[in-house]
This record gives structure tokens, C-alpha cells and sequence, in this order.
């Protein structure tokens, strides 16, 4: 057997779907599997263009995709529909650019495929149920809110309690949202950070926040929301946000062992003092973290300004990438 039958027996054994193909399109080679999904023999497919079985809405985005094939990164995936002989189905591509001109456009390519229309269905049902998932969640909360207005209305009560209780409400609401983002997955810490302090003014220029990017699991996400908005009511109320002069920063990382540190620091306020008592925002923020997340909470009431600073463990915590976050 020669070399060439030998290579063309091997490829032909594959489960993988095979194709190599000019940047025009023009098939050059395929594999058995490639020509069983259309129903054609292989060499019935060589001349062809490609672009006959790519779904017509996925053109643009196939090309675009093509098109960052470089020397430098001649290898990605893409996951398009294709139409075969049996109807429309998804493939996950990895594309590999063989040969270049001298600008560095490539011109002759190869791509293995494997059929994940399965899994794409099952995406999509997750994506429905998470959809339906996150507006219960919101009629619930919403409910609730309705339900606090009528039982405290004309109860002869404050009205800074049930703003407060309505406040925590919508923080919570903010969790979710960062949540559903995900389809529940985690959130990254600067959308964590940034729904806790919806409560503050977008644009107050007394916010410092930054970090790099990281995903926090979902069991992390409720936690942090909530004791970052209980820090921002008290600094609005009592520290550094109640006057013009204040200063709060916010900055995170993540340590070599993975665990996430979160700095909360005032500066430029009011003197700080320890509370004598305890009330429901200060326990949320000293117990939530350590109770549900198994991390760490050190409170320093320096009259300069309060240092909050949050250690979520390694076990609970998975690293993003890309640029860090900055407000």
C-alpha cells in the first residue's frame, strides 16, 4: 500500500469529520465522514464550494472568524450550522491555516468537525428554564415589596425602615440580575461589586473601584452583593459618603493559592467609632461571608475611615481573564 492510499486510510477511519479548502472556499480534500453527512461520495465533494453547506445566516460570522487566521494564531474553533443530508446540524470546527501569501492572509486551510447539536439543544433548553428561573425570582421580589408596602402603610411606623428593608430588596434583585447574565454559572466580581453599590450615584466621583477580572461562583455572588450594599448604606449614612469630602475605595485580587481578597476603605469622612450594638446590616456583614462562603471578615474601625477587608477561600473562587475593571 503507498503512502498516499495509507493516509487516505487513516483519514477515512476517522469519526471526525475532515476538510481541506482554499480561502475561497473550494474543497480540496475531504474524509468519509465529511461526504457520509452530505451523502456524496468524497471524491464527488472535491471542486465544491464549502460555503454550499455553511447555513446561510452563519456566512458573515464564518467569514469574520476565518479571516483571524494569521501566522502568528493560525489555529481557532467555531461552532456554526451545517447543512447535511439529514437536515440542518451544529458543528464545533477546529480550523487550522496551512498556507499564507506573503501579506499573510492565508489561503489554503483544513478543519476537523464534530457534531454538538445535541449539546446545542440542551444549551438552549438551560437558557429557557434559567429565562423562566430569573422572572420568578423577580415577580417574587417584586411581590414582596408590594407586600412590605401594604402591611407597613399607615402602620405608624418610619418610613427609613421600609425604604431599607425595599433597599435590601433591590440589592438582592441586583444579585439575581448579575446571576442571570451567567445563566447562573457565577458573576464576575466587578458586576458583583458594581450591583453593590447600585445604591450610590453612578457617577459619584468618591467611588474608586478597581481589580482584575475574576468569576466568582454563584454561591458567592447573593453573599457579596449583600455585604457591599450594607457597607455602601453605612458609609452614605455615616461614613465617608455622607459628605463631599469622603472617599471610598474598592479594590480586589486574587492570591497565588486562588483566594480572593476584596479592600474596602473610607477615607475623608466623619471620625469612625465602634457601634455599641449590633444591628441586622452589621451581622450580614461580619457572618455571611464566613457562614456561607467559609471566608473571612476583618472590620478596623479607624476614626480615619473604615477598612473592611473580605477573603473569599480558593476552593470557592475560579479566575477570569481579561483587563481589569475600573469606575
Amino acid at each position: 500500500m503507498s503512502d498516499t492510499a495509507l493516509l487516505r486510510e487513516i483519514l477515512d477511519a476517522q469519526l471526525e469529520m475532515v476538510c481541506r479548502f482554499r480561502a475561497d472556499g473550494t474543497i480540496l480534500f475531504v474524509n468519509r465522514a465529511y461526504a457520509r453527512t452530505l451523502n456524496h461520495d468524497p471524491e464527488e465533494l472535491t471542486g465544491r464550494n464549502l460555503w454550499n453547506y455553511v447555513t446561510g445566516d452563519d456566512h458573515d460570522y464564518v467569514s469574520a472568524m476565518l479571516d483571524r487566521l494569521t501566522p502568528l494564531t493560525p489555529e481557532l474553533t467555531i461552532e456554526n450550522r451545517f447543512e447535511t443530508a439529514g437536515g440542518t446540524r451544529w458543528i464545533l470546527w477546529r480550523n487550522h491555516a496551512l498556507e499564507f501569501d506573503e501579506q499573510g492572509r492565508w489561503q489554503v486551510g483544513q478543519s476537523t468537525g464534530i457534531d454538538i447539536t445535541e449539546r446545542k439543544q440542551l444549551e438552549e433548553q438551560l437558557q429557557l428554564l434559567v429565562g423562566e428561573l430569573n422572572h420568578r425570582v423577580k415577580n417574587t421580589l417584586m411581590v414582596v415589596q408590594a407586600m412590605a408596602h401594604q402591611s407597613f402603610r399607615g402602620a405608624g411606623l418610619a418610613a427609613q425602615p421600609v425604604a431599607k428593608f425595599n433597599d435590601r430588596l433591590s440589592a438582592l434583585s441586583g444579585a439575581h440580575d448579575a446571576l442571570s447574565q451567567t445563566n447562573w454559572t457565577g458573576a464576575p466580581l466587578a458586576e458583583i461589586v458594581r450591583q453593590g453599590l447600585l445604591i450610590c450615584a453612578r457617577d459619584d466621583m468618591r467611588l474608586h473601584v478597581g481589580g482584575p477580572d475574576i468569576l466568582l461562583p454563584s454561591t458567592a455572588t447573593v453573599s457579596l452583593v449583600m455585604v457591599l450594599h450594607e457597607l455602601a448604606t453605612n458609609a452614605m449614612k455615616y461614613g465617608a459618603l455622607s459628605v463631599l469630602s469622603g472617599n471610598v475605595s474598592i479594590m480586589w485580587d486574587i492570591d497565588h493559592d486562588g483566594h480572593v481578597t476584596i479592600d474596602w476603605r473610607e477615607s475623608g469622612g466623619p471620625a469612625v467609632s465602634k457601634p455599641t450594638r449590633k444591628g441586622f446590616g452589621s451581622r450580614l456583614v461580619s457572618d455571611a461571608v464566613p457562614r456561607q462562603l467559609g471566608g473571612t471578615v476583618s472590620l478596623d474601625y479607624d476614626p480615619a475611615g473604615l477598612r473592611c477587608r473580605i477573603t473569599v477561600p480558593g476552593a470557592v473562587c475560579a479566575e477570569g481573564r481579561g483587563a481589569g475593571a475600573k469606575r
